[in-house]
């Protein structure tokens, strides 16, 4: 029988004294709207990870950094929890400095294992208080290596936990995009939100000794509203719908909710970087798919939302099907072009995903990638590097004993030589 318990939606949420004139003024702009333009100081304590400008700044510091994902930690699916603690002081060894973790699970996506959401109603959520504390143990674990973590909530391909279980399990509709669009699943999915946000670790309480939230932990540098939100290709040109505006209302919608809650954490909207414009011929090669709209995502607009504090970018060469002799294409048009984007915005950018098959195959070779992509994973941070990113992450780094294989490598692979070169270049900017 499992541990489980089952929270109501319940918009009520108990906020610290010290910080109710914050919560009381986020809560009046939204009442004014979200898209208002006013903007607010935040109070937010020692420790956590802000913004200045087009730089992230930890107390006082400018704070760079050279990060990997590692979603699976998070999850019971994972490995033991000793493994993951272990993995943690690896990271930091080699210099890395944050870690980015899926902070979602559902049932029936997760290979038949414990999952935190086991069904949610309109009315109800169902949660497996079991699988939640393995959340706890792994902020735990990134917190006594002394790294930060970028938590999303939410993926838009069904792995872990997509916006079309919400959809099925809210209204009885697989269409994930009503996810962006209906009231029902998004009060619903709000209401987990506030649940996972007002969270006590259970963890800290026996390796720290005191209760700390999910808001008020300073081990999570952002948090992120999902996991490449976007839609179907031309989802919205097939129903007569501007490109990039479920995505752009839905985003804006939720770092205000999100804002309303946690006056302390970064929020990010966990993109790609996909354009609606053209900026000319060679702009796109063959690649128009990119930036042309198709993908429902506006990543000039969504960047300038004033409760998104800084921008992302998931960027593979190879599975986009670029070649490599088109590489200088990569650096100018995609990644140079998105930190023009963001800087113009004032704010930081961060190439949040990237990396190569690793087991090359014929694709590779007939993309011209070969089985080298340590090298071509350097040509990205060097690219980064001279465009000003003010963090870079691989997909993934395993430690020794994970699992590998396609896009994850292991510590003894030469491409984590590249990682810890980069996380050394990037630390050496942040004193």
């Amino acid at each position: 029988m499992c541990d489980c318990f089952v929270t109501k939606l319940d918009l009520k949420t108990n906020f610290k004294a010290p910080r109710l004139l914050g919560q009381l003024l986020v809560g009046l702009l939204i009442l004014l709207g979200s898209n208002s333009e006013f903007a607010f100081a935040r109070d937010v304590p020692p420790g956590f990870v802000t913004t200045s400008g087009t730089k992230f700044v930890l107390d006082g510091k400018p704070f760079y950094f050279q990060g990997t994902n590692a979603v699976r930690f998070g999850t019971t699916a994972s490995e033991p929890e000793d493994k993951i603690y272990w993995a943690m002081r690896e990271y930091a060894a080699r210099g890395l400095r944050v870690v980015r973790f899926w902070g979602f699970s559902c049932q029936g996506y997760l290979d038949g294992s414990a999952s935190m959401i086991e069904w949610a109603s309109k009315d109800q959520i169902g949660y497996n208080e079991g699988a939640w504390q393995r959340l706890d143990a792994t902020l735990d674990a990134a917190r006594a290596a002394g790294l930060k973590v970028i938590l999303p909530l939410v993926n838009f391909e069904p792995s872990y936990c997509g916006m079309e279980w919400w959809t099925k399990q809210v209204i009885g509709n697989s269409d994930k995009h009503l996810f962006y669009t209906d009231d029902r699943v998004k009060n619903a999915f709000k209401r987990h939100v506030a649940t996972l946000l007002n969270r006590v670790n259970t963890r800290y309480q026996s390796t720290l000794g005191r209760s700390i939230r999910y808001k008020d932990d300073p081990t999570i540098m952002a948090i992120e509203i999902a996991n490449e939100p976007h839609t179907e290709d031309y989802y919205e040109w097939n129903k007569g719908l501007p490109a990039g505006e479920l995505v752009y209302n839905f985003l804006n919608d939720m770092s205000w909710y999100l804002r309303s809650l946690d006056q302390s954490h970064l929020i990010s909207t966990g993109e790609e970087g996909y354009k609606t414009t053209i900026d000319g011929y060679y702009d796109t090669y063959d690649h128009v798919w990119i930036n042309n709209g198709s993908k429902g995502v506006n990543f000039e607009k969504n960047v300038t939302l004033s409760q998104i504090d800084f921008a992302t970018v998931h960027i593979y060469p190879d599975n986009w099907n670029i070649p490599s002799h088109q590489m200088s294409w990569v650096e100018q048009h995609l990644v140079k072009r998105r930190a023009d984007i963001a800087h113009n915005a004032g704010k930081p950018i961060v190439l949040e995903e990237s990396g190569f098959n690793n087991d090359g195959g014929w694709w590779g070779y007939k993309l011209g990638y070969g089985s080298n992509p340590s090298w071509y994973l350097s040509q990205m941070y060097e690219f980064a590097n001279r465009s000003g990113y003010a963090g870079t992450m691989i997909w993934e780094l395993m430690p020794s004993g994970f699992r590998v294989g396609g896009y994850d490598y292991d510590t003894n692979h030469p491409v984590a030589d590249v990682v810890t070169r980069q996380a050394s270049y990037m630390n050496g900017k942040s004193y």
